[in-house]
């Protein structure tokens, strides 16, 4: 017999990987999305860019591939204000990352 919430059978992990995050960047003045944007996630002395997808108007950056940690995001773009947000936080089960999902609004210079 098993406790409360506790399956008799050992969990299937899948073989996918998961991206920890999923950022998608905009212009705040007109709501476009920005597809050429540089965003980095850091956690401590760990730094990963995240990859661009795909390409075109619903553009997307993703990364870094199944790391929990403790993340400060920083998105860059030449003509716009750098946007930084601290403290994202990225779990994981007993299989893969939670993935967060974030926006940024940047704002023209």
């Amino acid at each position: 017999m098993t406790g409360c919430g506790q399956s008799p059978e050992p969990r299937i992990c899948t073989a996918i990987a998961v991206d920890a995050m999923t950022v998608t960047v905009t212009d705040a003045a007109t709501g476009q999305r920005i597809c050429d944007a540089a965003v980095t996630a850091t956690d401590g002395a760990f730094s990963a860019d995240l990859r661009p997808f795909p390409s075109g108007p619903e553009c997307s950056y993703s990364g870094p591939t199944e790391r929990a940690g403790r993340y400060e995001v920083r998105v860059t773009r030449s003509g716009y204000e750098t946007a930084v947000r601290r403290d994202v936080t990225v779990t994981a089960d007993e299989c893969h990352v939670i993935p967060v999902l974030l926006s940024f609004a940047l704002r023209p210079l």
